[in-house]
């Protein structure tokens, strides 16, 4: 899958500065090759203007740019909902619903319920992503040192996690599947490569083909 080129907050408010360019990306990404009917295929249409939707010609039939989007049917500006996606895929933290409130101008009900909309997304589109060519996996222990003591590793009462990351041709990290597991023993890793198409060829934790 092609990566997205990274934009600077100023590109971004030159793109994505009115409701209308909006709506005019939304409009390429949906249809690129220019409009045609999902329902019939045709692609002649017009424009309801006040509603913002296109009308088939033919089959009469309704489409909105922001169907199956998480900004379908929203009563907030896609100005707003471009900025809050651009500040959340840009702050490795996330950034909470309380800053999207302050950033946005909108109420905390909405900058949390668009915050939940756009993470959901996100983690539907990176299931979809697959590790491919070199990968290698390893194993992690996130949390505090535990209560009377520092022990680190395995033994330790911190939460193992399975990590698993793809390389490009270049060397560059790719994609990186992370699980929380019980333990890592044998089983919970074969569970863990089947789950993700990675097969090990040698010893347990190796750098591996994925598919």
């Amino acid at each position: 899958m092609a990566k997205q080129e990274p934009i600077s907050l100023l590109e971004f408010q030159a793109r994505f500065g009115s409701e209308d360019a909006c709506r005019e990306h939304l409009f390429q990404l949906r249809w690129p090759e220019g409009f045609r009917c999902p329902r019939c295929g045709s692609k002649q249409t017009y424009v309801i203007k006040t509603r913002h939707l296109y009308q088939c010609m033919a089959c009469k039939h309704q489409v909105s740019v922001t169907a199956g989007t998480v900004m379908h049917k929203t009563r907030t500006p896609l100005v707003a909902w471009f900025w809050a996606i651009y500040l959340i895929a840009h702050d490795k933290r996330g950034n909470s619903a309380l800053s999207l409130k302050k950033a946005l101008g909108v109420s905390y009900k909405t900058a949390w319920t668009m915050a939940h909309k756009i993470r959901k997304a996100m983690a539907d589109r990176d299931a979809q992503y697959k590790l491919a060519g070199l990968v290698k996996i390893d194993d992690a222990y996130i949390g505090g040192p535990s209560e009377g003591g520092d022990k680190a590793g395995r033994g330790t009462e911190k939460t193992p996690v399975i990590v698993a990351i793809s390389s490009e041709e270049s060397g560059q990290p790719g994609f990186v599947k992370m699980e929380v597991v019980e333990s890592l023993d044998r089983e919970t890793v074969d569970i863990f490569e089947a789950r993700y198409h990675i097969f090990l060829q040698r010893s347990f934790f190796h750098p591996v083909q994925g598919n």
